[in-house]
């Protein structure tokens, strides 16, 4: 039992790190594209797995436009 919880606490210390590095990210890019930012920020933090993967799918591209 005690390596089950091991285990994802590993796995969410993971996540958490990714999210904070997403975010940081973002926060790089200029304050012009502060409504995408913001919409990515949201949804890293509404969905953290999943809105890190978008992010990195979708979302680098994005925000390098113009």
């Amino acid at each position: 039992m005690n390596a089950y919880l091991v285990i994802l606490a590993i796995i969410v210390m993971f996540i958490m790190l990714v999210n904070i590095y997403v975010i940081l990210e973002i926060s790089k890019f200029p304050y012009s594209k502060r409504r995408q930012k913001w919409m990515w920020t949201n949804l890293v933090l509404f969905l953290p797995l999943f809105g890190s993967l978008i992010y990195f799918l979708i979302g680098k591209k994005m925000l390098r436009e113009n």
